[in-house]
């Protein structure tokens, strides 16, 4: 099997251990607790997706790098949290990890660029995905807390606002909100433990927002996975095609 074939096995291998990840996060979110048997499965289904990216630019490097130049360890290229697009190039990044490719070709090195979170605001994943799975954090499993977030949901019609977490509105005096056809009157603080006293045809809604967050950059765990195998699905199926 070539690098290319094996990284797409990695993303298959991904998709499937996606489902099996959502069913014992779930389980843990209503336990409040999270199990170890979890945070083994995201640790290596995060370590596999790594692989993928760094198999892809095995898969380049046989094909258009340079051999003359030592290249002990190959690594997927990437922008980390903080480097613009001048910095990237200025050190090189791609021509370290992947000898040879932008001078043999250029377009695929344009592509890597693209896939950089300074090219897309979409590729902000990137650098939080690839920081989680640093080198001197392979051997641990990642910390992660729980965390609740309440918003408080006012709607009338079709018309709607909404407060979360620690935010808050104060009315004072005679002052009012309008929302479509109801009205909040003065006097009041409202915030998601404190709802509105309501004039009119309006409803309110209490939600509380549930997720695990890793400890490390304070990200929401699961969609976080979900972005990166969706990005490094992409990824590997267009690097493969070049």
């Amino acid at each position: 099997m070539s690098y290319f074939d094996d990284a797409n096995e990695l993303v298959l291998h991904g998709k499937q251990t996606l489902d099996k990840i959502k069913s014992a996060y779930e389980e843990s979110l209503n336990e409040q607790t999270i199990k170890k048997s979890l945070l083994i499965e995201i640790k290596n289904f995060m370590e596999n997706l790594r692989s993928a990216l760094d198999y892809s630019a095995h898969g380049l490097y046989d094909k258009y790098g340079d051999k003359t130049k030592k290249a002990d360890k190959i690594y997927f290229p990437y922008a980390w949290t903080g480097l613009d697009n001048a910095t990237f190039n200025a050190k090189k990044v791609i021509e370290q990890k992947i000898p040879g490719l932008t001078v043999n070709r250029p377009d695929i090195g344009a592509k890597i660029e693209s896939y950089q979170h300074f090219a897309s605001a979409d590729n902000s994943w990137l650098p939080k995905f690839m920081e989680l799975n640093n080198e001197n954090k392979h051997q641990k499993l990642t910390p992660q807390t729980r965390k609740e977030i309440k918003e408080l949901k006012i709607t009338s019609g079709n018309v709607g606002m909404s407060i979360k977490g620690n935010a808050g509105i104060r009315i004072s005096g005679n002052a009012s909100i309008r929302i479509g056809n109801a009205i909040i009157t003065g006097n009041q603080n409202i915030n998601p433990n404190n709802p509105a006293i309501i004039s009119g045809q309006g409803k309110q809604e209490i939600i509380t927002w549930v997720s695990f967050h890793f400890t490390d950059n304070n990200e929401p765990v699961y969609p976080l996975l979900t972005q990166a195998l969706n990005g490094i699905e992409k990824i590997v199926t267009e690097l493969s095609k070049l």
